[in-house]
């Protein structure tokens, strides 16, 4: 009853926020964006976090726990590579996420790519959104000195560490750095591969290639036993999924993450060229659930466990994954329009 009322509650406050802020934009000409939206609502949600236990605490049934390679889950929702803001990923730990994963590191800073980059859409009666934020981030160097000494270690559940680069040496030394960091501290942890952004200047990724996946998962094992996630594109060939299949599980300690945003270009999902920085982007959001579903279906078949991420966002999602084979269910779009979807579903598990 609780979470129900308070999801009312945040989404009918979402799209009062959402509207008058496209009303402020079109009376002063800027373009429609989202991204003030989203910041706004982390601004305030942060900032009564230490008078809001009853807004945010929700315990997590028993019974739910998922065990991965000795990583324990107490849930299986875990929030998908999106944000990093310590303060909303310590809100949606709270409300009952069996784990979050931090938004993709690179080896530099990045400020991502110009705005207008983040939109919401809505495809024949499904919400979802549609990005191009080009992964803005603080870096390695900055995040390997962070990470140590975070507060979301305080929970007990593994934390996901996404990890982009431009090169197969970029990626292992972005592992390299930020494993060593961690190094003889008591931290539950893996290393998610991002070889499917979509966001990238020239439209390639480390998963065209599953040989240099390969040569990839070999570098880090020589000498690092972390558990190893490798999170692929829904946008690529059932063919090119069953070679990385292959690859991961013939890997120690290496799962599947199936699912990402798909690349579409504003035309595509509505949106005016105009309304957008870039000609294309990611689509994420109820919208590709069933692409979703086909991977891990796809992934079913090798003997690997699977996160299925993408378009989910209530317990019906859950449980058709859950018949299809998956262990874990990544959410992101979903926390954006109504975090109390965690509590919610985490009831029905």
């Amino acid at each position: 009853m609780r979470a129900s009322l308070l999801s009312f509650c945040y989404r009918t406050t979402r799209f009062i926020v959402t509207k008058i802020l496209y009303f402020y934009q079109a009376i002063f000409f800027k373009p429609r964006d989202l991204e003030p939206a989203i910041k706004f609502g982390d601004i305030i949600l942060s900032a009564i976090t230490g008078v809001g236990a009853p807004i945010y605490n929700f315990k997590i049934p028993a019974g739910n726990t998922v065990d991965i390679f000795e990583l324990k889950f107490s849930s299986p929702l875990i929030g998908a590579s999106f944000k990093s803001e310590t303060d909303v990923l310590d809100l949606w730990l709270r409300m009952g996420l069996g784990s979050i994963t931090f938004k993709t590191i690179t080896k530099d800073a990045r400020l991502g790519n110009d705005k207008p980059r983040i939109q919401d859409i809505s495809l024949n009666g499904d919400k979802g959104l549609f990005n191009s934020m080009g992964l803005p981030g603080q870096g390695v160097q900055l995040f390997s000195s962070q990470i140590p000494h975070s507060k979301l270690w305080d929970y007990d559940r593994p934390l996901g560490i996404s990890i982009g680069g431009n090169t197969i040496q970029e990626y292992f030394e972005n592992i390299k750095g930020i494993n060593k960091s961690l190094t003889g501290l008591t931290r539950s942890y893996y290393f998610e591969l991002n070889i499917s952004c979509p966001n990238t200047e020239n439209g390639r990724t480390l998963g065209d290639d599953p040989l240099e996946l390969e040569r990839l998962l070999t570098q880090v094992r020589a000498i690092i036993n972390v558990p190893m996630c490798v999170k692929v594109s829904p946008d690529s060939s059932d063919e090119l999924l069953n070679q990385i299949g292959e690859i991961c599980q013939g890997m120690n300690r290496v799962f599947i993450n199936a699912g990402n945003t798909q690349f579409k270009t504003p035309l595509q999902v509505g949106l005016k060229p105009s309304q957008f920085s870039k000609p294309k982007g990611g689509l994420s959001g109820t919208p590709i659930f069933d692409r979703t579903l086909e991977m891990v279906k796809l992934f079913s078949n090798y003997e690997i466990p699977i996160i299925a991420t993408g378009g989910i966002s209530n317990i019906h999602h859950i449980r058709t994954l859950k018949k299809a084979g998956a262990t874990l269910y990544g959410m992101a779009t979903a926390l954006v329009f109504d975090p109390y979807c965690i509590p919610k579903i985490n009831k029905y598990l």
